[in-house]
């Protein structure tokens, strides 16, 4: 499985136990390093946390994420970051965003 290369051995048996292997098999790689670079270029400090608890964001559109994540930048202010570092929750709006 390839996560392991991207979180802390502790957050990866984490995500065992969390999600069905049949998921985390269906994960793509390529599409995975998109998002996390996507989340790194914003300098998004919590990378570790999303993918532990928001990993289904991982598996969507690359595109989608980052107009998601401009979405919440425009709601949140200029310290959009910082606010949801605090409060993963807003990151709920990037899987149940509609335009």
């Amino acid at each position: 499985m390839f996560l392991e290369k991207y979180v802390n051995s502790t957050y990866y048996n984490i995500i065992l136990n969390n999600y069905n292997s049949e998921y985390l098999n269906s994960l793509d790689e390529d599409n995975f390093i998109k998002i996390y670079n996507l989340f790194k270029k914003y300098k998004f400090y919590f990378i570790d946390d999303i993918v532990l608890k928001y990993l289904e964001i991982f598996d969507m559109d690359d595109d989608d994420v980052e107009e998601k994540i401009n979405f919440l930048h425009e709601k949140l202010g200029d310290r959009y970051i910082y606010i949801i570092g605090n409060d993963l929750r807003y990151l709920d709006e990037i899987l149940d965003y509609d335009e």
